[in-house]
């Protein structure tokens, strides 16, 4: 079985390299460069949780020690194996352009997860780590894409590969915390995190198509948003920031509300909030929808309202009231904050989806 899902990050990148067509021979090599940087990554985890005792689950090592694990090793050895194997190409010259770039770092991040699922153990007859192997896969392909996309653009900015380096490996030290080192009934946490990316990966891959308008909405790529979140010729409109950051908390109290209302007249118990009990997803999902809703509806708002050319000051607002979200549940409820934090970059392209549709044009 183990075999058989090894095979799924492999087709994944295949995707990729189908929609965006590099050199076949430098891709072979990068995927074969990222097997072996997988082989390495496994006998490094294995020997250093062996010797600090450390786990990267939350039942075996607590919070604090999961962390550690994934946040000190997990995360920055796996993506900084990745670079060394696409940088060779990047200092030939060899990637010149953004989606050249996500196409190496997605196949040396296919290889990298193939050998890496192929290793990792999965004991018979457990749904639970069937569904972690499944859910890790496409977290290694896309946050290697995100530093990738910044590697073949780093001429727009010198610091702009660093920092998506940075908040990639941040990214994936969450994710893989949620998947591998919580409680089943947290998994569906990651579903905000695939949706995003499955949503930035289209936009990303067809950032070069040329695209039919049909309304009078624009076409959404990454180039577009890009260019419509940095305008140097026009002023922030922090009052729209501060406004922006109040309708969606109010929003989302609003729609929380109703969704408690609809859940106690389908007898679903808010009370349950085990992450070790599956059952805990029920009320997360409704939860997590009527969070979620308030950010579209918000984006879309603030920028009729402010009549703005942008998207800045929601996507600043969105940023914000994510912020105060997570203060607010590290004071109340810190498990929240984790759910928070899964659900941070869906929010945060629902409202520059929202405000993208309600845009001056």
């Amino acid at each position: 079985m183990r075999f058989v899902l090894a095979a799924l990050p492999l087709l994944l990148g295949f995707v990729v390299f189908y929609r965006v067509r590099p050199s076949r021979r430098l891709t072979l090599w990068v995927t074969v460069g990222g097997a072996l940087a997988g082989l390495v990554a496994v006998h490094v985890e294995r020997v250093v949780l062996g010797w600090t005792d450390l786990s990267f689950e939350v039942r075996h090592a607590g919070v604090s020690g999961a962390l550690l694990a994934t946040f000190l090793l997990a995360a920055p050895l796996e993506e900084g194996l990745k670079v060394l194997v696409v940088w060779s190409l990047y200092r030939r010259r060899r990637i010149a352009s953004a989606r050249l770039g996500i196409a190496y770092a997605v196949a040396a991040a296919a290889g990298f997860a193939a050998v890496r699922t192929a290793l990792v153990p999965l004991p018979p007859d457990d749904p639970t780590g069937l569904a972690r192997s499944l859910l890790a896969a496409p977290g290694q392909l896309f946050f290697a894409g995100l530093w990738g996309y910044a590697l073949g653009a780093t001429r727009l900015h010198d610091g702009w590969f660093r920092v998506a380096w940075l908040v990639a490996m941040l990214l994936h030290g969450l994710y893989d915390h949620i998947v591998w080192g919580r409680g089943p009934g947290l998994l569906v946490t990651t579903i905000p995190m695939l949706l995003f990316m499955a949503g930035t990966t289209v936009l990303a891959l067809r950032g070069e198509d040329r695209v039919v308008r049909l309304s009078r909405i624009d076409p959404a790529t990454i180039e577009a948003v890009r260019a419509r979140l940095a305008d140097p010729d026009r002023p922030v409109m922090v009052r729209w920031i501060v406004a922006g950051a109040f309708v969606t908390l109010g929003l989302i109290v609003a729609l929380v509300a109703g969704a408690v209302v609809l859940g106690n007249r389908f007898n679903i118990d808010f009370a349950l909030a085990d992450e070790a009990d599956v059952r805990s997803s029920g009320p997360l999902i409704l939860l997590g929808i009527a969070v979620l809703s308030a950010f579209p509806i918000s984006g879309y708002l603030v920028a009729r309202a402010s009549s703005a050319h942008g998207l800045l000051e929601p996507a600043a607002a969105a940023v914000l009231t994510l912020g105060l979200l997570v203060f607010m549940l590290w004071l109340a409820a810190p498990i929240g904050v984790l759910f928070a934090l899964a659900t941070a970059p869906i929010a945060l392209g629902l409202a520059c989806g929202g405000a993208w549709i309600g845009l001056e044009r």
